[in-house]
Protein backbone atom coordinates (compact mmCIF):
# COMPACT_ATOMS: atom_id res chain seq x y z
CA UNK A 1 0.00 0.00 0.00
CA UNK A 2 1.82 3.12 -1.07
CA UNK A 3 1.53 5.90 1.45
CA UNK A 4 -0.61 3.93 3.91
CA UNK A 5 -0.22 1.86 7.03
CA UNK A 6 -0.22 -1.86 6.53
CA UNK A 7 -1.95 -3.70 9.36
CA UNK A 8 -0.72 -7.24 9.83
CA UNK A 9 -2.72 -9.68 11.92
CA UNK A 10 -3.41 -13.37 12.19
CA UNK A 11 -6.40 -15.15 13.64
CA UNK A 12 -8.45 -12.88 15.85
CA UNK A 13 -5.65 -10.32 16.29
CA UNK A 14 -7.63 -7.56 14.57
CA UNK A 15 -9.89 -7.48 17.64
CA UNK A 16 -7.10 -5.67 19.52
CA UNK A 17 -7.76 -2.63 17.31
CA UNK A 18 -11.50 -3.02 17.82
CA UNK A 19 -10.95 -2.96 21.60
CA UNK A 20 -8.83 0.21 21.22
CA UNK A 21 -11.53 1.98 19.18
CA UNK A 22 -14.19 1.01 21.74
CA UNK A 23 -11.91 2.40 24.45
CA UNK A 24 -11.58 5.69 22.57
CA UNK A 25 -15.35 5.98 22.22
CA UNK A 26 -15.71 5.35 25.94
CA UNK A 27 -12.84 7.68 26.90
CA UNK A 28 -13.63 10.70 24.74
CA UNK A 29 -16.75 11.80 26.68
CA UNK A 30 -15.01 11.03 29.96
CA UNK A 31 -11.95 13.07 28.97
CA UNK A 32 -13.97 16.09 27.89
CA UNK A 33 -16.06 15.92 31.08
CA UNK A 34 -13.03 15.77 33.37
CA UNK A 35 -10.59 18.19 31.72
CA UNK A 36 -11.08 21.56 30.08
CA UNK A 37 -7.71 21.44 28.30
CA UNK A 38 -7.85 19.62 24.95
CA UNK A 39 -4.49 17.87 25.46
CA UNK A 40 -5.47 16.57 28.88
CA UNK A 41 -8.85 15.39 27.61
CA UNK A 42 -7.19 13.56 24.73
CA UNK A 43 -4.60 12.03 27.08
CA UNK A 44 -7.42 10.68 29.26
CA UNK A 45 -9.09 9.27 26.13
CA UNK A 46 -5.87 7.58 25.01
CA UNK A 47 -5.27 6.05 28.44
CA UNK A 48 -8.83 4.72 28.58
CA UNK A 49 -8.38 3.24 25.09
CA UNK A 50 -5.21 1.50 26.24
CA UNK A 51 -6.87 0.15 29.36
CA UNK A 52 -9.92 -1.15 27.48
CA UNK A 53 -7.64 -2.63 24.81
CA UNK A 54 -5.55 -4.35 27.48
CA UNK A 55 -8.53 -5.68 29.40
CA UNK A 56 -10.33 -6.83 26.25
CA UNK A 57 -7.20 -8.52 24.90
CA UNK A 58 -6.55 -10.26 28.22
CA UNK A 59 -10.08 -11.58 28.59
CA UNK A 60 -10.37 -12.61 24.94
CA UNK A 61 -7.00 -14.42 24.87
CA UNK A 62 -7.77 -16.13 28.17
CA UNK A 63 -11.10 -17.38 26.82
CA UNK A 64 -9.64 -18.52 23.47
CA UNK A 65 -6.58 -20.25 24.88
CA UNK A 66 -8.16 -22.12 27.75
CA UNK A 67 -8.38 -25.88 27.59
CA UNK A 68 -5.85 -28.61 27.15
CA UNK A 69 -5.34 -28.48 23.40
CA UNK A 70 -4.63 -31.41 21.13
CA UNK A 71 -1.97 -33.98 21.90
CA UNK A 72 0.19 -35.34 19.11
CA UNK A 73 2.90 -37.99 19.36
CA UNK A 74 6.07 -37.50 17.34
CA UNK A 75 6.70 -40.78 15.47
CA UNK A 76 10.48 -40.42 15.42
CA UNK A 77 11.07 -39.52 19.08
CA UNK A 78 7.88 -40.81 20.72
CA UNK A 79 7.45 -37.49 22.54
CA UNK A 80 4.05 -36.02 23.26
CA UNK A 81 3.46 -32.57 21.76
CA UNK A 82 0.54 -30.48 23.02
CA UNK A 83 -0.78 -27.91 20.55
CA UNK A 84 -3.14 -25.33 22.07
CA UNK A 85 -5.46 -22.84 20.46
CA UNK A 86 -4.16 -19.39 19.71
CA UNK A 87 -6.06 -16.11 19.82
CA UNK A 88 -3.91 -14.75 16.98
CA UNK A 89 -1.56 -11.79 16.75
CA UNK A 90 -1.37 -8.16 15.70
CA UNK A 91 1.89 -6.82 14.25
CA UNK A 92 3.47 -10.19 15.13
CA UNK A 93 2.66 -9.69 18.84
CA UNK A 94 0.31 -12.36 20.27
CA UNK A 95 -3.02 -11.07 21.55
CA UNK A 96 -2.25 -12.17 25.13
CA UNK A 97 0.75 -9.79 25.22
CA UNK A 98 -1.30 -6.82 24.00
CA UNK A 99 -2.90 -6.91 27.45
CA UNK A 100 0.39 -5.46 28.72
CA UNK A 101 1.72 -3.65 25.66
CA UNK A 102 -1.50 -1.67 25.04
CA UNK A 103 -1.74 0.14 28.38
CA UNK A 104 2.01 0.87 28.43
CA UNK A 105 1.89 2.35 24.91
CA UNK A 106 -1.19 4.40 25.84
CA UNK A 107 0.55 5.84 28.90
CA UNK A 108 3.63 6.71 26.81
CA UNK A 109 1.52 8.40 24.12
CA UNK A 110 -0.49 10.29 26.74
CA UNK A 111 2.69 11.47 28.48
CA UNK A 112 4.12 12.66 25.14
CA UNK A 113 0.87 14.48 24.45
CA UNK A 114 0.91 16.17 27.85
CA UNK A 115 4.55 17.25 27.40
CA UNK A 116 3.78 19.02 24.13
CA UNK A 117 2.79 22.68 24.30
CA UNK A 118 -0.93 23.40 24.43
CA UNK A 119 -2.61 23.55 21.08
CA UNK A 120 -4.62 26.70 20.79
CA UNK A 121 -5.45 28.45 17.60
CA UNK A 122 -4.74 32.13 18.06
CA UNK A 123 -6.75 34.50 15.97
CA UNK A 124 -4.68 37.01 14.02
CA UNK A 125 -4.49 40.37 15.69
CA UNK A 126 -6.38 43.16 13.97
CA UNK A 127 -4.57 46.48 14.08
CA UNK A 128 -6.88 49.43 14.26
CA UNK A 129 -5.68 52.93 13.42
CA UNK A 130 -8.69 54.61 14.93
CA UNK A 131 -9.75 56.29 11.70
CA UNK A 132 -11.99 54.71 9.15
CA UNK A 133 -10.30 54.45 5.82
CA UNK A 134 -12.47 54.99 2.80
CA UNK A 135 -11.56 53.71 -0.58
CA UNK A 136 -11.75 56.26 -3.40
CA UNK A 137 -14.57 55.74 -5.83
Amino acid sequence: MPGGIMIIWSGWGILVLVFAVIGLFIGMPIGTAIAADENTAMAISIISAGLVMGLGSFLFARQMEKGTGRVFIDEQTGQRVVVGRSAGSLFFVPVRYWAYVGPVLAIVFAALLLMSPPTSVAEPAVVSTGAASAAPI
